[in-house]
């Protein structure tokens, strides 16, 4: 009886679903004024994924922060500095404590596109051959105030084939939250290879940094909930 359970228990195992949500935080200089609301908005994201967690469902997350430093960050300059930070790494979210000021400090520019293929990378790494798995699926979230400014490693036409490879197989799914007008931001996300629906703009104010945070819990909830039917919802950024 003792190998049956075990058998069972491995099985359910294995069919678990598992939610793997990369969020891709923008820490440039500018952030620097919404600084408080980031940090709220951050912890509140993790507060929505961990009431999606049951039996069926494990939810990790992977937290990417991304800046550039150095006198001359707006340039091609070797003084430059990369700063990508990954404060946690295919962690469970159940065990993810808050942030705070002393884990989110923005300064200079703005490497969008290196973050993004870091981040891509570092849950291809994490993963391994695993990622193949039907009951592996990926929400890409990148929250940024800004425009790409300071990337060295990858361009635009390199981010946007591995977005639409990724997107291709329907375990991926990409999210553009940026600020300014939606004409704007949507152009962003579209050289980007990232879909308009999966887009939302915000407002340079400490009530558009909330909003967008709120737009960002939504996306995750009703993410989080079409994988558990395995419906594919078109509209994350909607309240249903």
């Amino acid at each position: 009886m003792a190998g049956i359970r075990n058998i069972k228990q491995f099985k359910n195992t294995i069919m678990k679903k598992i939610i793997h949500a990369l969020t891709i935080i923008d820490k440039s200089g500018s952030m620097m004024s919404f600084r408080s609301r980031t940090i709220e908005g951050i912890n509140s994201n993790i507060a929505t994924l961990k009431k999606e967690v049951d039996e069926n469902t494990e939810i990790l997350n992977t937290t990417l922060q991304f800046s550039s430093i150095g006198n001359n960050w707006h340039s091609l300059s070797n003084d430059k500095e990369l700063n990508f930070v990954f404060t946690r790494i295919g962690c469970p979210v159940g065990s993810v404590e808050d942030i705070t000021e002393k884990d989110y400090s923005p300064a200079g520019g703005t490497p969008l596109l290196d973050a993004i293929g870091l981040g891509i990378e570092k849950i291809k790494e994490f993963h391994g051959d695993k990622l193949r798995d039907d009951n592996i699926s990926v929400i890409v979230t990148i929250i940024t105030d800004g425009e790409e400014n300071s990337s060295t490693l990858y361009n635009r036409s390199e981010i946007k084939k591995m977005i639409e490879h990724f997107e291709a197989d329907g375990k991926w799914t990409f999210t553009f939250i940026g600020c300014g007008s939606f004409e704007n931001v949507s152009n962003t996300s579209a050289q980007l290879g990232i879909n308009c629906s999966n887009t939302i703009a915000y407002d340079a104010s400490e009530e558009g940094t909330c909003q967008a945070f709120a737009c960002a819990s939504t996306s995750y909830l009703n993410y989080s909930r079409s994988v558990k039917s395995g419906v594919v919802d078109k509209a994350l950024f909607t309240q249903k």
